[in-house]
């Protein structure tokens, strides 16, 4: 799922260290989210990595960049798929498109009586009222 906090998470080169491989892979991209910070590696490419991990800890390579390995074309498509949004380009965590989403999926909520995801979205809510301020 590459929605979080109520937008579409963005993505970014990073390096990751494969702890259970002890490899370090550079530019890997990772969906991250500008609110909440919460990020994984972007699904396209999950077992790509694993797997360049494992050659690489295989091999006793310490450390490698996984362009090498998948080409950098393929990390290139997967970046444009998620361009960077308006939390990025205004220094911002939280925009009022999101507070609009959440408040329509509470509505949502309402109508279908899902006690426990009107309470989930209220948590949300809450958090994201406490990063505004």
């Amino acid at each position: 799922m590459d929605i979080c906090c109520g937008l579409t998470m963005v993505a970014r080169l990073q390096s990751v260290y494969a702890e259970e491989d002890a490899v370090l892979i550079h530019d890997v991209p990772l969906l991250v989210c500008p609110t909440c910070h919460s990020s994984f590696i972007a699904p396209e490419i999950e077992l790509d990595y694993l797997m360049f991990a494992h050659y690489c800890a295989t091999d006793g390579v310490k450390a490698a960049s996984l362009s090498h390995a998948i080409g950098e074309e393929k990390i290139l498509s997967i970046l444009e798929r998620y361009p960077e949004d308006l939390r990025c380009r205004k220094g911002v965590r939280v925009v009022s498109e999101q507070i609009d989403i959440l408040l329509d999926l509470l509505n949502l909520a309402i109508q279908t009586k899902d006690a426990v995801w009107q309470e989930e979205l209220k948590e949300k809510l809450q958090k994201m009222h406490s990063l505004l301020t």
